[in-house]
């Protein structure tokens, strides 16, 4: 697909790419389709990644993926500091001797280093002011539709303006978490009480924003009734953040049967190998979500004021629950009226996930 329409580049003589996402961890996954498909259509280019710290090990262990430099923006302090940071960077960038770079993050700094690498293919989201000294950002901008449109596409979008068009099958997310994080994910199961080849859910209820969380107290109801209706196992995991752990007391201290706790335990590497071992994944929009998607775990997920349809887990076989009794979701807001409490989602029922699960573990449509 794609013919000759577009004024596309020739990708012939491009042997180096970078892609530029400095973005959050759900977003990076939900960016490793444009790895994958660059390699399809420039099978002898190296193509490498520019991301925040924090998200690195999303891709380090991407065969498609050959170096991986780091944003540290811990370093971005006073202004010497910040300075030296951005130095450094850039001479990492231009080090590469990029022919062409991919920016799939709209902000300033990414279009700055496409602009600063000496790349001669520019790519990225079209800025409202489009040239600085008379420069062009890109030499491909993108123009992406306004809403709608689900990331993974956004994202594609990207290679699509310079005439990649990835067919439907080579769209999937990936999520490699390594051999060495397979390993230490297997004995902390075990040391957690499940056993080799014995089944299991995983429950990920907490995201970095809790207001797209459901209530611990509903939770830790619909773990119980997994585990007494069901008859499954479940792995508690969460992130180690304060109020991540506050939660997961909450939700323990609410529970009337045994869960494998793992919750602040897991790297992320870690966490891509237990969920990848589940039957089931639960949780909500959270970069969590999107690498049981990416690693084929099928996904339970509960969406209030975030869209699902620019976030919902990518692929086949996963189920959505959003709540029928409040027209204003998506709202986009950080919980109704700012307070950082979604009633959209704390009025889902219990029973309503539960049938959700049950049919997802039954393999139902």
């Amino acid at each position: 697909m794609g013919g000759g329409y577009g004024d596309y580049p020739d990708l012939a003589r491009v042997t180096r790419v970078l892609v530029v996402c400095l973005k959050n961890i759900g977003d990076v996954v939900l960016a490793s389709p444009v790895f994958s498909a660059l390699k399809e259509a420039v099978p002898g280019a190296s193509v490498d990644a520019l991301v925040n710290g924090g998200t690195e090990d999303v891709l380090v262990e991407n065969p498609d993926i050959g170096k991986v430099i780091v944003l540290d923006r811990k370093a971005l302090g006073g202004v010497f500091s910040r300075l030296a940071a951005e130095l450094r960077l850039l001479g990492a960038v231009r080090s590469g001797k990029y022919d062409m770079v991919v920016t799939l993050s709209s902000g300033s700094r990414g279009r700055n280093m496409a602009l600063l690498s000496g790349a001669r293919i520019r790519v990225g989201p079209e800025p409202k002011k489009k040239k600085v000294f008379g420069v062009p950002y890109f030499t491909y901008p993108v123009r992406h539709a306004p809403r709608g449109r689900h990331y993974v596409e956004r994202n594609l979008d990207c290679l699509r303006r310079i005439g990649i068009f990835p067919e439907p099958g080579a769209r999937g997310t990936t999520f490699f978490e390594g051999e060495e994080a397979a390993s230490k994910a297997r004995g902390l199961l075990e040391e957690a009480g499940i056993k080799g080849g014995e089944p299991y859910m995983v429950a990920h209820p907490t995201s970095r924003w809790m207001f797209k969380c459901w209530p611990a107290g509903k939770v830790a109801g619909l773990i119980d009734r997994v585990r007494t209706e069901c008859g499954l196992r479940v792995v508690l995991t969460s992130g180690p953040d304060g109020f991540e752990k506050a939660y997961v007391a909450e939700l323990t201290s609410a529970l009337t049967t045994e869960v494998a706790d793992l919750s602040a335990r897991l790297s992320l590497r870690e966490l891509g190998a237990v969920v990848r071992g589940a039957r089931l994944f639960f949780g909500v929009d959270s970069a969590p979500m999107h690498i049981a998607a990416a690693v084929g775990t099928p996904v339970v997920a509960l969406f209030g004021p975030t869209s699902a349809v620019d976030w919902a887990p990518w692929g086949e076989g996963h189920r959505v629950i959003t709540s029928p009794a409040h027209e204003c979701v998506p709202c986009g807001r950080d919980g109704c009226g700012g307070s950082k409490v979604s009633e959209c989602l704390t009025d889902i029922g219990i029973s309503t996930v539960f049938e959700a699960v049950r049919d997802g573990l039954r393999g139902d449509v």
